[in-house]
């Protein structure tokens, strides 16, 4: 492509002499505009646009110096170059000063001096408008880096896929300046070739998740299976085009994807609408690069929610194992779950931090599978025999649970739910906040769960009379500060609870 003409503005009153200079300047293929009037042409240099300004030294009303002066503060690329008519030293050392590039002189000028002046200008103009496209390329090119930085380090340590995925569809529109954006993940038919959207988030998501492709149907399933992005500025004159998984919703031009592929992972992120008119080869590798990051992540979420799915089979397996055991044990599991998430949230907890105490809430008890049968099926009060081996328990949830690295994390819970802050508990009597956080808060959830229920080892109790034996244990039996919270968000928000 041929580069445009540069600009020239021509500032002289003298009208005759102003279109010879344009004249002379057109021929030389530049495009020109003659102004006579100084304010005139300071108001067109403003709007940009000139290569050079040939200017006047002296003209009523405003001096060429000055003139020179108000076209640098509004246009600073904008070269200048003062023709005068008198050889005046002076003005040519006050005008170097202020940035001018030239000084010729008006009178018997030669028409090849003028030509080369200006070219040499307009050569000094395009060398400046390049270096300062480049000093902004690099600019935008370490802010997007440090986005693209920014945005993987926050996905690689997001664990939940509808999360991850959200985030990296706001990402990806956010550098790619797009007006649309999706996330997707595919999986093949088991019964034909076809591959079925299995999880869409973003821009109309929702509507084609669970959407069948054929064979040869759909650009960002091409990327997909092609591991290579693909830039559509008319997505739907695309042989793969597919409404099913390349229809975004915006009215702007452009469409782009770029596949996320990694161990099992078969997805495309796409983008659509260029704020800009079109995508551009930055924004194909800026996304690819944001899908190639993002992938890893899918990757673990997916190994994360299939964790967390067995966890919680697991767990639920051996909760029912113990229900069916124990007679008077029925739902106190889960209840102490429940109880026990109550707490974590209004302590502001993280998010594994929660998931730890919920499950060691769950299986606090879970060692009495260890147990001789017919304590658990015992309707008096226990002998102090009975009793030893009740209290034994703890240890024994520990010992079940201690060879498997999932439940690493809420052995330290169950093991110590029935310690006290005083330091009578057991069965190691730790005290205060040498008790772990999660257990402390399951000694509550429990105690308060078994007051509340009938048992042929103790009377039912009412809500607020369990509430006021809390209270009155705080700082003996349980930790102050926890037990008051408890209580306090118990008499709130307890009916919302399904216990």
């Amino acid at each position: 492509m041929s580069e445009e003409p540069a600009r020239i503005l021509i500032v002289d009153d003298e009208q005759a002499f102003g279109e010879m200079v344009s004249e002379v300047l057109g021929d030389t293929g530049y495009e020109t505009v003659l102004a006579t009037d100084p304010a005139a042409a300071i108001e067109q240099a403003a709007g940009g646009g000139f290569a050079v300004a040939v200017v006047d030294l002296v003209m009523p009303g405003m001096g060429g110096l000055q003139v020179a002066e108000k076209i640098k503060a509004s246009s600073p690329e904008t070269e200048i170059l003062i023709l005068t008519g008198h050889a005046d030293m002076e003005s040519a050392v006050e005008g170097i000063q202020r940035g001018v590039f030239d000084y010729l002189q008006k009178q018997s000028m030669p028409i090849a001096k003028l030509q080369r002046s200006v070219l040499q200008a307009v050569e000094k103009w395009r060398l400046s408008r390049e270096n300062r496209d480049l000093v902004d390329r690099l600019q935008e090119s370490n802010r997007l880096l440090k986005a693209l930085h920014e945005v993987c380090t926050s996905l690689s340590s997001e664990s939940y896929l509808d999360r991850l995925l959200s985030r990296l569809v706001a990402a990806a529109k956010e550098l790619c300046h797009a007006d649309a954006g999706r996330a997707m993940l595919f999986r093949k038919s088991h019964s034909d070739d076809a591959f079925i959207i299995e999880v869409s988030v973003g821009d109309g998501g929702e509507a084609i998740r669970g959407a069948r492709l054929p064979p040869g149907q759909g650009i960002a399933l091409l990327a997909a299976q092609d591991n290579q992005p693909i830039l559509a500025q008319r997505p739907t004159e695309h042989e793969r085009y597919s409404h099913r998984c390349d229809e975004l919703p915006t009215g702007l031009p452009g469409f782009l994807v770029a596949p996320l592929h990694r161990g099992s992972v078969r997805g495309a992120l796409a983008v659509a609408g260029s704020s800009g008119g079109q995508f551009s080869s930055e924004d194909r590798v800026v996304l690819a690069s944001l899908a190639l990051h993002a992938a890893v992540g899918i990757e673990n979420s997916l190994y994360h929610d299939n964790f967390a799915n067995f966890f919680t089979h697991s767990s639920e397996m051996l909760v029912s194992i113990l229900e069916s055991q124990d007679i008077f044990c029925a739902g106190r599991s889960k209840a102490s779950a429940i109880l026990a998430d109550m707490i974590t949230r209004r302590l502001g907890l993280g998010d594994a931090e929660r998931r730890n105490i919920h499950f060691g809430a769950l299986l606090h008890d879970i060692g009495k599978i260890r147990l001789d049968p017919d304590i658990l099926k015992e309707t008096g009060h226990f002998t102090e025999e009975r009793k030893r081996h009740m209290q034994e328990h703890p240890a024994l949830g520990v010992e079940m649970l201690k060879s498997v690295t999932m439940w690493e994390d809420i052995i330290p819970i169950v093991h110590a739910h029935h310690e006290r802050w005083d330091g009578k508990g057991y069965p190691m009597g730790m005290s205060g906040d040498a008790i772990p956080l999660g257990a402390r808060i399951v000694a509550i959830a429990d105690s308060f769960d078994a007051m509340t229920r009938a048992t042929p080892r103790g009377k039912k109790r009412t809500m607020e009379e369990a509430l006021a034996e809390i209270e009155a244990c705080a700082g003996t039996q349980f930790d102050p500060n926890i037990a008051r919270l408890f209580v306090a968000e118990f008499r709130e928000y307890g009916h919302q609870l399904n216990l």
